[in-house]
């Protein structure tokens, strides 16, 4: 979610945002900027009871609606014609400068405090930002099997913004062709139709892809064109609008307010958005700007054009742009999803202060620069060059920290298709730990002659870049034969459903893909050391039965048999081949929300380990054993969110790529120590 960025109207006429007749400044409309911005800031900042205040992001869409054509019809008014050059020009002045800046301070301050993996991503985030695609991209990753588990982005506010951006490409636009055609129908009645047509089609739509795909709902322009084309049509009405009796426009603006915050109070993270839901606030907005259209005396803008109101409405861009990656960095800094309230007020606090500044010392002053205004393409090539310059810096920050998207771009890869394996570049960054200088590892630096394949899920994947720069040191080459999403034995994972679609049915090929990802491996030569590093053998089968298929519950009697047969059999499989087993049992996930907690799924991880030591010991002289948890959970569960100081499995389950090489540097020795003694 993010704010409006329309010509905030201000007490000054150069630039107004009403429709012509209308007043040229709305203290109601300020003011509503100020009660979404609150709803937005007090949802994200955990408040109590303000369990739905991401509904601000809809009133801030029928505010943008409503004034951005209030300045389409007032210029068409005064000049008889439409500029677009001049259109873009006041957008490049009023969004791209603070949404730059913040840009560029968030993807360093997320390298600087939550290290190179999450800053990798970030940076990745912050290219499709600067170019006001944040909200494809989004949703294009929430589905992806890493990103879908990974914390939200500090640059995940962006997406609203892009959505705004895009309906001010196409919209002038739009307004350009209604004027010229069918000119014997007046030109409020034409664009009425085409505005009236996209509420509809649009609304319809967002009931229909909030059943069907919620995430692309979410994130679509075209679920939320009817929010901004409403106050579009709130504008082009103003004239109807004010001569409403005094006393319904006063009931309406209350009515409006009521259901705005009725929204934010009801609504939760559990209620389908937008979906047909989002009416409420949307029509609530639209009710407040309606009734404040005949200015009655004693409608809602009594309390909207209260001075904090209307102060807090002149920094809603620059605070809403600020608080979130503020909120979102302190909070993975601490391992949590989200600080306590105490903790998030001073964070809110400090997002003010820097919104104060950037409206002060960017936004205000480059929004009414005369230079920049009385020079037709100076606006439209400055906004071109600060995004080219964020876009500039984001680039050069995911080229920097390459070594990390090993770990990050197994976010972007479907389930069930082979680990990417680490480039030369990748593996040669890790040699030096976190730019320091210190060799990954201290071994004796011979050639490589024993081969070791990884193989495992996306857990195993993760942990191949530390494993392949640590070592040729200790004369180890290492190669890939896990599958992401899939574990070694595992198979058909038991149906998972959301929103009628199994998201688990990509297992069914999973043993197949499992097979061939280490035949794969197996063909670049016969390998010493087989390293299986799985989890996903502690989760719920199903199989096939004379009657059909059957879902065998984890810890099950019938489970535990299918599952001990299972691995017994894969072992055999890679006993064959001459190498040694190395079986890593698996320490629990952590539970950032509540690190400090146990969890239900470490009894799964228990189980899957008893389960490990049990096949070891049916092989001797062929199987080794190693517990991961010596090194990564050494209080044992709950496991520490860091160790040593380091945060090692940023979205609770993965390495990232300064985790992997730590893991890395005492397992490879570890691993060679075993085989010796298992030999």
């Amino acid at each position: 979610m993010t704010v409006t960025t329309d010509d905030t109207p201000a007490p000054r006429r150069d630039e107004a945002g009403t429709a012509p007749g209308d007043r040229p400044f709305r203290p109601d409309v300020q003011g509503l900027r100020a009660v979404a911005i609150l709803l937005v800031v007090l949802y994200h900042a955990s408040i109590p009871g303000m369990s739905g205040g991401y509904v601000g992001v809809d009133v801030f869409f029928v505010i943008s609606g409503f004034v951005i054509t209030g300045v389409l019809l007032r210029e068409r008014a005064s000049t008889g014609r439409t500029s677009i050059r001049a259109f873009y020009g006041r957008r490049a002045r009023r969004i791209i400068p603070a949404a730059t800046l913040v840009i560029i301070a968030t993807v360093l301050a997320t390298f600087f405090f939550l290290g190179s993996a999450t800053g990798w991503t970030t940076a990745v985030d912050g290219k499709w930002a600067s170019v006001f695609l944040a909200n494809f991209h989004f949703a294009g990753t929430a589905t992806n099997y890493l990103a879908s588990q990974s914390p939200p982005s500090p640059l995940q506010n962006y997406w609203s913004l892009a959505v705004e951006e895009q309906f001010y490409i196409v919209y002038p636009t739009a307004f350009l062709v209604v004027a010229a055609f069918m000119t014997w129908v007046s030109f409020r009645v034409r664009l009425g139709a085409l505005l009236g047509a996209t509420i509809v089609g649009s609304y319809v739509l967002s009931i229909v892809m909030t059943t069907s795909n919620p995430s692309a709902a979410y994130f679509s322009p075209f679920t939320r064109a009817w929010e901004l084309a409403l106050g579009g049509l709130l504008a082009l009405t103003s004239d109807t609008l004010r001569r409403l009796a005094p006393l319904v426009a006063a009931g309406a603006s209350w009515l409006g307010l009521g259901g705005i915050l009725l929204a934010a109070f009801i609504f939760s993270s559990t209620t389908a958005y937008p979906g047909s839901l989002v009416a409420i606030p949307v029509l609530g907005t639209a009710l407040v700007i309606a009734g404040g259209t005949a200015q009655p005396a004693h409608g809602a803008e009594l309390v909207l054009r209260l001075r904090p109101f209307q102060l807090l409405g002149l920094v809603s861009y620059s605070l809403y742009l600020w608080h979130w990656p503020i909120l979102t960095i302190a909070a993975q800094r601490d391992g949590k999803t989200t600080l306590p309230v105490a903790e998030n007020v001073v964070l809110v606090a400090l997002a003010l202060l820097l919104a104060v500044g950037t409206y002060a010392l960017v936004e205000n002053p480059i929004r009414h620069s005369r230079i920049l205004m009385t020079r037709r393409w100076a606006s439209v090539a400055t906004g071109l060059c600060l995004m080219a310059s964020s876009l500039a810096v984001t680039t050069f920050e995911v080229h920097r920290y390459n070594a990390s998207a090993t770990t990050a771009s197994i976010a972007n890869a479907a389930s069930g298709t082979a680990c990417p394996y680490p480039t030369k570049e990748q593996i040669a960054s890790m040699h030096y730990a976190a730019g320091s200088g210190r060799r990954a590892s201290g071994g004796a630096g011979a050639p490589p002659r024993t081969r070791m394949v990884v193989v495992g899920d996306s857990t195993a994947c993760t942990l191949l870049l530390g494993l392949a720069a640590v070592g040729p040191s200790y004369g180890i080459r290492v190669e890939s034969g896990g599958v992401i999403g899939c574990g070694i034995v595992s198979g058909r994972l038991a149906p998972y459903y959301y929103n009628g679609l199994d998201l688990l049915a990509y297992t069914k090929t999973c043993q197949s893909r499992a097979r061939a990802a280490e035949a794969s491996a197996f063909r670049l030569g016969k390998p010493d050391i087989i390293l299986w590093s799985s989890t996903d053998e502690r989760s719920a089968i199903a199989i096939h039965t004379p009657t059909g298929n059957e879902v065998l519950l984890q810890g099950s009697p019938r489970w535990r048999k299918v599952m001990l047969r299972r691995m017994d059999t894969r072992l055999q499989q890679f006993i064959a081949t001459g190498a040694t087993v190395v079986l890593l049992l698996q320490p629990p996930f952590v539970d950032a929300g509540s690190p400090t907690r146990p969890t239900t799924k470490d009894a799964d991880f228990a189980r899957l380990n008893s389960m490990l030591r049990q096949i070891a010991a049916r092989h001797p002289g062929h199987i080794g054993v190693l517990d991961l948890s010596a090194r990564v959970c050494p209080s044992g569960p709950p496991c520490p969110y860091r160790v040593g100081g380091l945060i090692i499995r940023p979205d609770d389950e993965h390495y990232e790529s300064a985790g992997s090489l730590w893991v890395a540097t005492w397992l490879v020795p570890r691993v060679l120590s075993t085989v010796r003694n298992t030999s």
